[in-house]
Parts: C-alpha cells; structure tokens; sequence
C-alpha cells in the first residue's frame, strides 16, 4: 500500500490509499560497502592463513614439507613432515610419529606436532587410510601407523633410537598401537591422547602386551569413557583396560610414574579436566605429550612444556574461517548487482505465514524436529550399521549419519509444509510465491532455479579456490578447533557430488520454512534483525541437547544417553559431532535470509547452504568404504 494526503475544502487531511502489488521491494543492488565487505573477507583469509603458517613452521625455525609416503599393497599415507633447523644427518634429532582421531586429519594435529618442532624434535604427522589424503578405506594396512614409522626410520636427520609415538583417539589404538606391533624395536615410547592400546570397549589386551613407555591421557568430562570400559572419564584410574598395561590391580595414581623408562617399562596416566575431542586444543593435553617425550627420549632443547604459542596458530585460521564466511555473503551481494546476476535481484513476497502464538509454535517446532530425533538417528546408523551403510556412492561413516538425519528431517519439514499450507496458511493467501520457491503465472521458473544455482556456483568456486592454493602453499586451512574447511581431494570431490542430492532434501525444506512460515515481525524486520532469530530458531534446539549432555559431564557425572556401550558411545560421538552445528547453523540461517531478501527466492541460499555444508562434510569425513 502506499498513502498521500489531501486537503478537504474544510481544511481537515484525509489519507487516500492506493494498493500495490503484493511484493515489497527490497534491491540486493543498492546495499552500501558490499565492496569493502568483500575486501575485509579476502584479507582476513590471506592475513589469518599467513600467521597460522609462520606459526605452523614452528614460528620459523622449522621447514614444513607435505609428503606422501608410498607403502606396502599401494597404500599411500599423506604426512606432514616438520624438521627443526638443527636436524641434520651429522646431527639427528628426536623424532615423534602423530596420529589424528578419528574422522580427522593430519592438520587436527598440527598444535601438537608444531610444538615438538619448537623443542628440537622431527615430527612426522600423518593422515590415517581412509583420511585425508591417504587412499584406502578406515581400518585397513594397520591405519597406515606401520608405514609411517618405516618412513621415519629412513630419515637421516632422525635418530632412529629416539622415536616416540603419539596418537589422540582412533590414531592411538589403530595406527600407533599397530606400528608398535609391527615395528617393536623402532620406537622408545608411546602417548595415547584420549585414547587406549586395545580397540574401544574391548576388553582384549593382546595389542597392549610389550608396548613400552606407555603414557595414557584421558579426560576426566570426556563423551567416551565407555572407550576404556568405564562409565566416566574420572573413573579411568579403575579402568578394567588400562590397569593390566599398569602391572596392578589397584586403582591407579594420576601422574605417578610405574616401571621403568630404561627398561621399557614405564606407565603413567593423565588426567586433565578436558572433552575428547578438546584434546587437540589443549594446552594441558599437549603438555602432557610433551612432557612425556622429554623424558623418555633424548634430545631436543628441553623447552619447557608449558611455552605454547599454537593458540596463535588456531587465532589466524579462526580469522580466516570468519573471512571464508563473510566471503559467502560479499561476493554473492557483488555478484547480485553485476548484470550476468541482476535479475534475479526480484521483489520480496508479502509474508503470509505464522503470526503472533502460531509462529511460536512453529518456531519451537523448527528448533526442536532435529534435536529430538538426532540420537535415534546415531544409535540405528552409527558407524557402519543401519539402514545406510556405507556404500560406493555414500562412504563416508559420519556424513552417512548426517545424510540420514537430514533426509528424515527434510521429508518431515516438507509435510509440515503441505499441512501449514493446506489448513492454515492457504487461507491467509499464501502461495508458492509467499513461500519463495514460486513466480507469479509460471509457478517453478526453472530458467530462474538454473540461474540460482549458477549463482551459487559462482560464490562458492573462487572460496574453494582460494582456500585450495593457501593450502597447497602455506599448508593451513580454515578452522577453529572441530569447525574445519578443508580442500577436497578427487575421491572426496566424488563423495561430495553423491551427497549432494540428499543433503538439498534437508535444505530447500528447511528455506522454505524459514521465508515462507517463521519470517519474525510479520516480515517486517530488518535484514539484522531477522538474520539473529533465525539463526537463534535454527540452533536453539542444538544448544539445549549438548547442554543436556554436556552439563552432567562437566559436573562429573556419566553421559546421560545411555549407560550400555552401544548408547553411550553412539551419545558421546552424537555430542562431539554436534558441537559443529553450533557454528554451522547460525551460518546457514544468516544465508538463508540474506539471500532471500536480495533475491525474493530461497534458491540461492538453499543451493549455497547444500554445496557449503557438504564441501565442510565430504572434505572432513572419513571413508569407510574405498570409494
């Protein structure tokens, strides 16, 4: 509607109404400092990834080199090789073998393994098979921890009588524990951070006999105390697993050294007040590696283990996430107002969805659909069960999980859809049009579905490419702790083409939703504000279930899921996995509402939140199955 007023010959004002069509403009093209915008992002991302090399390198008195070790049965094991400025042939240093966790990679470890270059030592981070860049499936060559200490071994810069082994997680039960086997008399000691020598709840110790120089750290609030058969991390000094390594029957005392370091046949355990996966970031967790390999190797500076600078590392690839982020937003804002995209730049529908009490309630729905349903999902596909298993197609173990969670989620938002429709919203006049996927006389314009995806095509490819050549030459990504961007290698780029289509069944739904049903203040709202509710809708529901989890853990007590091991692990690995989408979702409803509000369509937001969100997960994940 538009109003002017006219004057009555009596003198009074009288407001004449004239009614226009049912679109309230709002121009993606006229928005100020989307160039400077666009400028900030870029420098965030080269300055941020600039100062998380120089510190990478051990802040410059290290070379680090990206190799891949070819092995046995043709399995190639990606590693990043850090080598202190003393080491040289006539002078070998210490050196330190690192294994990640889990669905992670080599870079998870950088902290630590930046670290041990500072005080002297060799260290030779490696992805697991299955991970990162290393070919193969999950499991198989030993986790690719044989191959990985011969290779150590045949560096003359190392000396080969001082090699220590490091593992967090799946790294140190897999490819640590089988190197050790494999190679007994070609390492000194061990650490397993957040892990174990055996398989996770199994009570086997055959892969624990002879190991030397064994140091465990585990947690005491971490998700997967059922890893060492106890109900809670606290509770490791009574583990039925890790006692026997000890030589006792006793509870075991924290930070007291059994056996011998000459020998071989030292244990100590530690316990720090930490998560699992909080490990990798933790000063005090890799104090404790660092301590240890002082001690039962020699060599090295002796720096002491409390000097850390790697919290200066994660600051300059946080800030270059941030940079990756407004990126999504500049560029396609710039790109909106060039005249290859400027049409699509179309008026933003009138709001005929949710008001007053029913937006509430569709609100709390939207925040809560997702939470309630997540750990059903982990406990009946889980790794490697379920319905889905592992596949050609999908294999990937925890983007499975995601994947299914999303269709289930999806598919339920698309009938809440058709019902809000049908018997509330349609008799408001809402249609297709109202809810952002629909034209005026054309219903579905796939000239204009086609063009969006251009669109997002065009935004996302030069952050790929931006993020690839920092990585290929300065070997850093994106990141901030489990929040990660990393660049794809060709069979990752596969998975991520199989995901895609799955994963859109979770994400035009859920825009539609979000433009169509829940647009606060009756569409009313500056873009800012809008942005921060539905971003606050779409997360709200993730934050109170780790809540749930969490707080009971940072008090001391078990995981609150489930007791028996196949529910508890599944609600540990739900929490960890959930931590992310704390991040990920405030995200994916700013780009939601941005783009709706520029282009009057969910398209393009739907389309950039699909391909971002399974760029993060397909480059991230681990594959269960060689693809």
């Amino acid at each position: 509607m538009t109003s002017t007023s006219t004057t009555t010959g009596n003198g009074s004002t009288t407001a004449v109404v004239t009614p226009v069509p049912e679109h309230r403009v709002l121009v993606g093209a006229a928005t100020p400092g989307l160039s400077k915008l666009l400028v900030i992002a870029i420098v965030l991302m080269l300055a941020g990834s600039l100062l998380a090399s120089w510190l990478n390198s051990a802040a410059g008195t290290a070379s680090v080199k990206d190799l891949k070790i070819f092995g046995t049965n043709g399995y190639i094991t990606s590693a990043y090789l850090y080598t202190p400025a003393g080491a040289t042939p006539q002078k070998p240093a210490p050196g330190v073998v690192v294994f990640h966790g889990l669905n992670n990679q080599k870079d998870y470890m950088s902290n630590t393994a930046l670290e041990f270059a500072r005080r002297g030592f060799v260290v030779l981070s490696a992805d697991m098979t299955g991970h990162g860049y290393s070919n193969g499936a999950n499991g198989e060559n030993g986790f690719g921890g044989p191959d990985a200490l011969r290779y150590m071994r045949t560096l003359p810069v190392v000396d080969k009588n001082n090699i220590g082994l490091v593992g967090m997680s799946q790294g140190g039960f897999g490819p640590v524990t089988a190197a050790a086997q494999a190679v007994p008399d070609g390492y000194k000691s061990i650490f397993y951070m957040e892990s174990e020598c055996t398989a996770p709840g199994v009570p086997n110790l055959a892969p624990c006999q002879g190991l030397k120089n064994v140091a465990f750290n585990i947690g005491t609030a971490t998700e997967l105390g059922v890893m060492v058969l106890v109900p809670k991390g606290s509770d490791a000094p009574n583990s039925p697993v890790v006692k026997p390594v000890f030589g006792t029957s006793d509870p075991i005392k924290v930070g007291q050294l059994y056996g011998s370091i000459a020998d071989g046949t030292a244990r100590i355990l530690y316990q720090p007040y930490e998560t699992h996966p909080e490990s990798t970031d933790s000063p005090v967790a890799i104090g404790n590696a660092i301590d240890w390999m002082q001690q039962t190797l020699d060599g090295g500076n002796k720096l002491p283990p409390n000097d850390q600078i790697w919290p200066w590392k994660v600051f300059g690839t946080t800030v270059a996430l941030v940079g990756a982020f407004l990126f999504l937003f500049a560029f396609g804002g710039q790109l909106l107002r060039s005249r290859a995209f400027a049409s699509l730049a179309e008026p933003v529908p009138t709001y005929r969805g949710f008001t007053r009490a029913g937006w509430w309630i569709a609100a709390l729905v939207t925040t809560a659909l997702g939470p309630l349903l997540y750990l059903w999902v982990w406990q009946n596909v889980g790794l490697g069960g379920g319905f889905v298993a592992p596949n050609v197609l999908w294999p990937q173990n925890f983007t499975n999980v995601y994947m299914v969670w999303a269709v289930i989620v999806g598919l339920i938002a698309l009938a809440l859809i058709w019902a809000n429709h049908r018997f509330f919203t349609a008799k408001l006049g809402g249609t297709g049009v109202h809810y952002g996927f629909g034209w005026e006389d054309r219903g579905l314009h796939w000239g204009r579905i086609w063009h969006s995806l251009a669109l997002a095509l065009v935004i996302i490819a030069p952050l790929y490419v931006i993020l690839l050549v920092i990585n290929s030459v300065w070997m850093v990504d994106f990141r901030a702790w489990v929040v990660a961007l990393m660049p794809m290698s060709p069979l990752r780029f596969q998975a991520f083409l199989g995901y895609l289509i799955p994963f859109a069944i979770f994400f035009i739904p859920e825009s539609i939703i979000f433009a169509g049903f829940i647009r606060p203040q009756n569409g009313t709202a500056s873009l800012a504000r809008e942005m921060v509710i539905s971003s606050v809708v779409l997360t709200l529901g993730a934050l109170i279930w780790i809540l749930i989890a969490y707080i009971p853990l940072f008090a001391g007590q078990p995981m609150v899921f489930g007791s028996d091991f196949g529910s508890a692990a599944a609600a540990g690995l739900g929490a960890i996995y959930y931590i992310p989408l704390l991040v990920v979702w405030p995200l994916v409803a700013c780009l939601y509402t941005y783009y709706f509000r520029k282009t009057g369509h969910i398209y393009t937001g739907a389309f950039l939140t699909t391909l971002f969100v399974v760029w993060m997960l397909a480059a991230f994940g681990d594959f269960a199955v060689t693809p």
